[in-house]
């Protein structure tokens, strides 16, 4: 670049030519020596007059160079268009771009029609930052018990299209940290303790969000597997684990599906805050595995302006920026970050805008209609379909005949309520959601009873309110309240807003006003008489009237909220009242906020206290008994770790008496982490629901009743108790997450010690069968060769049904290392009809069969005996053969 038009870019184009010039002249008297002032001078007269000659030929031709500059030209390549834009933006502008521009959204640079790109959360549907309602897929862990990529690109495609139409540029999802250990508060959020496994399944959500046009930010990198002081702690993690497991699914992902940004965690990584991780971003992300996308921070994940800027963080979020701005500004003009770092930033932030679409004039944005629709819905129950999985079936009790059963009771404080998905920043507003009672009543229709007995409660705190008990109008003709937000803080003027709401867990109200006011009216219509627990909780204050009443205000007093799954830890107030069954109470909640860009509220009701033996005589008189335990709407969520695998409440007691008195009883477990079940010898048939999604109620129903086969198998280990878990001797309540187990993760380590879970992983029933057999493999492949595995597998019941093959590779030859027993390093899930025989094919490369070698800092494969296991879990292994992997002999 010319001396000239370095001045121009700095100054800001022409005007910033004759102001350096007004500066010289009026700071003359600084010049020592006239001699080079008049040289000085003689000098930017010349580039005035190349200047003034450039301008001529500029104007002559501008028109015709201007159309269409190249970075807004869609048919030139994408890195001439990044190189263009990159030489228009001044230092400023460079920076700016470094920063969010505010919650959920990136900076703007209106000069070159750079918009401020949205941010959406949507590890499992797309959380609207205006409170749209969208599609509710199943959670992460319900998704990886799917075992079907093909199916999670199907998923992305259907985000990418939702977050097209909420305008969205980015998803930031998957979440693929490593189910660790079973009290990590967000695992319902996460794929799996196998790295293999969460890696294939994020590459297929990730190329089918990107495939529309959408960007995914792949997250938390890394080591992000507790809750527990994760703002501060520091998961202390060997190198060889870190490589082996929880980079893994990371490189996966990177290398095969090239996601547009990753999100860095907020916990330290031995030490130092990932945001601030210079070896994981530069050096091995950055460098080793050739990324060229976006490194964004995790909300509020920034601690420095310096160390992270260096440490090759390209964004900090939210906005407006707090370490970077201004202050990374000042530390360009001190030398404390190179140029080159913030060069390198920018053409990574402005490839992304590229990327997405944002700066072509004729993109195309999704209808509105587009979210969730009845095709979105309909992918949905497909998901749950094949997420929901068999975890036990004596006797054959499922799946049930419909013709056979005159009396069906349906019990548990899971039967009729719609837990769906968890609590947190991946908590997606739903447009529809069906409850199992509900979905169960509508598939008996005349020819079958079914009734209901709630028997327990499983609510930490109140719930979110049911909208079914809430109407706008006294004709009760809707459900919900009506609203209306307003952009100031005194409910003045015209609503900004308003409609009717059917959904009162707002983690973020009205995203786009700054101080706001918001009312609700309606009516409450109690479902039975007895003492309701009326709560409100948010950032801001809120008063709630019945009948015209106050009944919580700013000045009622605030209790310990027990809600561990709360992330913003909100206060919470509460009142208990006698209300009469089938009378409406006028209903009013008015909430101002903060005068910030973040708005929560809650309104919770918890109904009267239920008696556990009416749930028993319910079950006692009828045919078939199915019972709903598990987590609820205040429990599974990101914030908090649980305290244990218990079941909370009395549900365990609910279950054991309904076994009691009903052999032909169903247990359905509706939760987003393992779950201990000190009464599974005395259930027949037990379903592991998961948080399945909207879709999830009836999906259940057709598994049950047999309509569709269920193929679901589990993502991961579930023990028996606590203490058999891996981490139970390292996994500590202090700051430091100490790894100790190091790569003995789940089954790993179950293989290793030699104790039997209670389901393993892998593990899933089907209403058929399957046989395999005739696994081939070469008995000899020189190394550094792939080694081609195949199998045949028969379908030999009397039923169509999907089978998850999966393959395990076993070293025996390394003694360098301990290594696990076996790893999983292939699966295929075929769908066979009846008498159908398939032959499955795999592909291992030497990274399958290899060690991360920490001396030699590469990966290695030794040379020797290798053992392939073939088998419907990785515990129940049907095949296997041993493999040699040899050096070649010189010819």
């Amino acid at each position: 670049m010319t001396l000239l038009g370095q001045y121009t870019e700095m100054d800001g184009g022409s005007q910033g030519f004759f102001k350096a010039i007004d500066r010289l002249v009026r700071n003359r008297q600084k010049i020592s020596n006239e001699n080079n002032f008049m040289a000085f001078t003689q000098f930017w007269l010349r580039q005035l007059g190349l200047f003034v000659t450039i301008s001529l030929c500029t104007l002559q031709y501008s028109h015709a160079a201007d159309a269409i500059p190249v970075y807004k030209n869609t048919k030139a390549t994408l890195e001439a268009r990044v190189d263009d834009l990159y030489g228009r933006l001044t230092q400023e502008e460079k920076i700016r771009l470094m920063a969010g521009g505010g919650t959920f959204t990136m900076a703007a640079i209106p000069r070159l029609g750079i918009p401020g790109l949205e941010l959406s959360d949507g590890p499992n549907g797309l959380r609207s930052n205006y409170d749209q309602a969208a599609t509710v897929f199943p959670t992460g862990v319900s998704l990886a018990s799917t075992w079907n990529p093909d199916l999670m690109k199907s998923i992305g495609e259907v985000m990418g299209q939702e977050a097209r139409a909420m305008k969205a540029a980015v998803v930031l999802g998957p979440n693929v940290n490593i189910q660790r250990t079973p009290l990590a508060g967000r695992n319902f959020e996460t794929y799996s303790e196998d790295p293999f496994l969460a890696g294939r399944l994020g590459v297929g959500l990730v190329t089918g969000i990107q495939s529309q046009g959408v960007g995914t930010s792949v997250k938390h990198y890394v080591g992000n597997e507790q809750e527990l002081e994760r703002n501060r702690s520091s998961s202390n993690i060997d190198e060889r684990t870190l490589r082996e497991i929880y980079l893994a699914p990371f490189e996966a992902i990177v290398r095969d599906a090239k996601p547009w940004t990753v999100m860095v965690s907020y916990n330290r990584l031995n030490g130092t805050y990932m945001s601030e991780n210079k070896r994981l971003i530069n050096d091995v992300l950055k460098r080793e595995w050739a990324y060229d996308g976006v490194v964004m921070s995790d909300w509020g994940a920034v601690h420095s302006t310096v160390e992270a800027a260096n440490a090759g963080l390209d964004l900090e979020m939210p906005g407006p920026p707090k370490f970077f701005g201004d202050q990374l500004l000042q530390a360009t003009r001190t030398w404390q970050v190179e140029q080159s770092t913030i060069d390198a930033a920018a053409r990574r932030l402005i490839r992304l805008a590229i990327r997405t679409g944002a700066l072509d004039t004729n993109a195309q944005s999704a209808s509105a209609d587009e979210l969730a629709s009845e095709r979105n819905h309909q992918i949905a129950i497909a998901a749950a379909q094949e997420a929901i999985t068999l975890l036990k079936n004596d006797r054959a009790l499922l799946p049930l005949n419909k013709a056979r059963i005159k009396k069906l009771a349906v019990i548990g404080p899971n039967a009729d309520v719609a837990v769906v998905e968890g609590g947190g920043s991946s908590a997606v507003i739903p447009a529809r959601v069906t409850t199992p009672l509900e979905s169960l009543r509508a598939f008996a229709d005349t020819g079958m009873k079914v009734t209901f007995a709630q028997g327990v409660d499983n609510d930490v705190v109140p719930p979110p309110a049911d909208p079914r008990w809430l109407s706008p109008a006294n004709d009760r003709k809707t459900q919900g309240l009506s609203f209306a937000f307003y952009d100031n803080a005194k409910f003045e003027g015209a609503p900004a807003k308003s409609g009717v709401d059917n959904y009162f867990d707002f983690a973020n109200i009205a995203g786009n006003l700054s101080h706001m006011s918001a009312r609700w009216e309606g009516y409450f219509w109690p479902p039975r008489d007895g003492s309701y627990e009326l709560a409100l909780s948010q950032i801001g204050s809120t008063t709630l009237w019945l009948d015209d009443v106050p009944i919580i205000t700013p000045n009622t007093a605030t209790q310990p909220n027990s809600n561990e799954g709360d992330i913003l830890s909100m206060p919470l107030r509460t009142v208990t009242m006698n209300l009469k069954a089938g009378r409406g109470y006028r209903i009013k909640m008015e909430y101002v906020s903060f005068p910030v860009r973040w708005h929560a509220f809650r309104f919770g009701i918890r109904s009267p206290a239920v008696d556990i033996e009416e749930a028993i005589r319910v079950a006692k008189e009828a045919d078939v008994a199915i019972v709903f335990v598990g987590g609820s709407r205040t429990t599974d969520s990101e914030g908090a770790d649980r305290k244990d695998m218990e079941l909370y409440g009395r549900q365990n007691e609910l279950v054991k008496a309904v076994l009691a008195v009903n052999p032909n009883s169903i247990v359905v477990l509706n939760n987003g982490a393992p779950l201990t079940m000190p009464w599974i010898d005395q259930a027949p048939a037990v379903i592991e629901a998961w948080l399945p999604g909207e879709g999830g109620a009836e999906a259940l129903t057709q598994i049950l009743f047999g309509a569709v086969n269920p193929s679901g198998k589990l993502p991961i280990t579930l023990p028996r108790r606590i203490e058999d878990n891996p981490t139970f001797t390292s996994y500590a309540g202090g700051r430091d997450a100490n790894y100790g187990e190091g790569v003995f993760v789940g089954y790993r380590y179950y293989d290793k010690k030699k104790i039997a879970p209670l389901f393993p992983f892998g593990h899933g029933l089907s209403y058929t069968t399957f046989e395999y057999s005739n696994l081939r493999a070469a008995d000899s492949v020189a190394v550094g060769k792939p080694i081609e595995v195949s199998i045949d597998v028969k379908n030999t019941g009397q039923r169509a049904g999907q089978e998850t093959v999966q393959l395990y590779v076993g070293d025996a030859a390394t003694k360098a290392v301990l290594r696990p027993i076996k790893e999983l390093k292939g699966f295929v899930k075929a769908n066979l009809r009846p008498g159908e025989t398939r032959t499955l094919k795999f592909t291992l490369v030497p990274r399958d069969l290899s060690y991360y070698d920490v001396s030699a800092k590469d990966w290695v494969a030794t040379p020797g005996e290798y053992h392939l296991y073939v088998g419907s879990s990785s515990q129940d292994i049907r095949q296997e053969r041993k493999i040699h992997y040899i050096v070649k002999a010189p010819n």
